[in-house]
């Protein structure tokens, strides 16, 4: 019987640790797209893509005499370049020709971060003209939720090593070991990342937006 038990014990750990190691990714992956880290990285991109795409500034400086005319009885500016529609405060305008695009580029960043895409997680991956729902806030409620399951499996598994260890003062201390080791891999998340530049998120997506046109 003992065997029995010491073998399932075996296990349950492994699995619980690995419910901690995966959880802690779907943790990470959901942390990071967070609004504020998303646009941070997001805004010089998007201003690289549609400077490329769309000319931008261009379209705002020949529309902008229309603006300002326009803004003298009105509270906002609407227009649609490319299926994006641009509503810009009056306020904002009168801010000169500079603040309509850096508040343009800010705008198309909350929509594209916001967006409601119309697919399933999966579905979004496959199609090459979503390549923003990577960085969405669809994406992070998906990990978020992935990470939820993975919570409550882990909380089931510790209740089972509960009630298979014979010491159940040993539970926290197994616990708090499986816990520790699960974040190791995550003390040099940040070495790795820093391998990663902004060069290289960039040429991702300008393929993939090139692609959706």
């Amino acid at each position: 019987m003992g065997i029995i038990r010491g073998g399932l014990l075996v296990v349950v750990s492994v699995l619980l640790l690995l419910s901690f190691l995966v959880g802690n990714v779907f943790l990470t992956l959901s942390l990071s797209l967070d609004y504020d880290n998303v646009k941070s990285e997001l805004v010089p991109i998007v201003k690289e893509l549609v400077e490329d795409e769309m000319d931008l500034g261009q379209v705002i400086e020949e529309h902008y005499p229309f603006m300002e005319e326009y803004c003298e009885n009105n509270t906002e500016y609407v227009f649609n370049e490319q299926g994006y529609t641009m509503v810009i405060p009056c306020d904002v305008v009168l801010q000169g020709h500079d603040a309509v695009v850096i508040y343009s580029i800010d705008a198309l960043v909350e929509e594209i971060y916001y967006k409601d895409y119309d697919c399933s997680f999966w579905d979004c991956l496959k199609e090459t003209e979503q390549p923003f729902f990577l960085v969405s806030q669809k994406a992070k409620d998906y990990w978020l939720g992935k990470f939820y399951i993975l919570l409550v499996f882990s909380i089931i598994l510790i209740a089972l090593i509960f009630f298979l260890v014979e010491q159940k003062t040993n539970l926290s201390i197994l616990v708090g070991i499986l816990l520790a080791i699960s974040a190791l891999p995550f003390m040099k998340l940040n070495w790795i990342l820093s391998f990663i530049s902004e060069e290289s998120f960039l040429q991702f997506f300008t393929v993939f937006f090139a692609k959706s046109y």
